[in-house]
């Protein structure tokens, strides 16, 4: 626990929200989408309360990063019909975003992905995914899209981060956690029987 925490990165990384694509996730496995939803929709509330605790210089930034949701989450709520109309255009918006940081990261950092940033990439995944399947169990939700929505972290924000604040190489343990996401996606697929 200890290599963990000293690892600023893999501390990043374990404060990030949940994958931004954990909708489309749950939709290709069939999890629950609303609960996916929800979930991740809290663990962007509480990652920019915990973000600049673990990494202070990333304080300013997040806090015009919460400012920025607060006035997006008004102006949704006080224009739905505005809302409904350009959300066609912001969900491939988002998925191409996080594609693109997620190149960059990968033409920037690829060489650096070793050993040691796949395990803590995967300890991470493990821990997030076991926990909260493990949690919504024990209090009765929805084991799958707990682990979905609660459990994953977004590579592409916390490669993201670990660029901002220029952390050496800081990005080979979100790439490597990106693929493992993916392996685990892919896995999902396979072994997890649809839901109706």
């Amino acid at each position: 626990m200890a290599l963990i925490a000293a690892d600023p990165a893999v501390v990043v990384l374990a404060l990030s929200p949940s994958s931004l694509a954990g909708a489309a996730i749950a939709r290709w496995i069939g999890a629950r989408e609303e609960t996916v939803g929800a979930l991740m929709t809290g663990t962007i509330v509480l990652s920019l309360a915990l973000l600049p605790a673990g990494v202070p210089a990333l304080a300013v930034t997040l806090n015009m990063g919460l400012a920025a949701l607060v006035v997006g989450v008004v102006v949704a709520g006080s224009f739905p019909t505005v809302r409904d109309a350009i959300l066609p255009v912001l969900d491939p918006a988002r998925y191409a975003a996080i594609a693109a940081i997620l190149a960059i990261t990968a033409i920037s950092s690829i060489s650096l992905v070793d050993g040691r940033a796949i395990v803590l990439a995967g300890i991470v995944l493990v821990a997030g995914v076991l926990s909260a399947a493990i949690g919504a169990w024990v209090f009765g939700g929805d084991p799958l899209a707990a682990a979905i929505g609660g459990g994953t972290r977004d590579p592409s924000v916390a490669a993201g981060v670990a660029m901002l604040v220029g952390l050496a190489g800081g990005a080979a343990v979100p790439l490597a956690y990106a693929a493992l996401l993916a392996l685990a996606t892919a896995l999902g697929k396979l072994v997890v029987p649809r839901q109706t």
